[in-house]
């Protein structure tokens, strides 16, 4: 099952609300990110970031745009993706659990919900005597678009 897409000013402007709900201030260089993350329609890394607030007139150092990422997956605003042979990338997030497959041509990334996991972590819990609270699933490989551009 796909994520339904919500338009870029409803993702930005629900980000804002989800920074205020948290605790925190929507500083103009936090939104700079916002609004910079938004454009991307998949997955981007900090240096891409980097570029695209650049070009857009608000150059970011690297220490503020790193602690901006980290506030940001802490509080679901972004999750962070774990690359296959480079750094991670990141995506805008709704805040829901989900899974992600992510298109190692072009970036693109669809989110699903269902991941057939439950049975098999029920029983590592039961072998292992751990309770699992949170687990991540990332497929990686070609998007409809790059498949058919081949």
């Amino acid at each position: 099952m796909t994520a339904p897409a919500i338009s870029r000013t409803d993702s930005v402007r629900d980000a804002i609300q989800r920074i205020s709900t948290a605790g925190y201030k929507a500083t103009s260089p936090r939104v700079a990110v916002l609004n910079a993350a938004s454009v991307y329609v998949g997955a981007f890394t900090a240096a891409e970031l980097a570029d695209t607030l650049a070009h857009q007139g608000h150059p970011l150092g690297d220490a503020s745009l790193f602690r901006t990422l980290k506030l940001y997956t802490d509080i679901g605003v972004m999750q962070r993706i774990h690359g296959l042979a480079e750094c991670h990338r990141y995506i805008m997030s709704n805040h829901k659990h989900a899974h992600r497959i992510v298109c190692t041509i072009c970036g693109r990334v669809t989110e699903f919900a269902e991941c057939g996991l439950d049975v098999m972590i029920h029983a590592l819990e039961a072998q292992t005597g751990y309770r699992v609270i949170e687990h991540l699933l990332e497929l990686f490989g070609t998007c409809p678009l790059c498949a058919g551009a081949s």
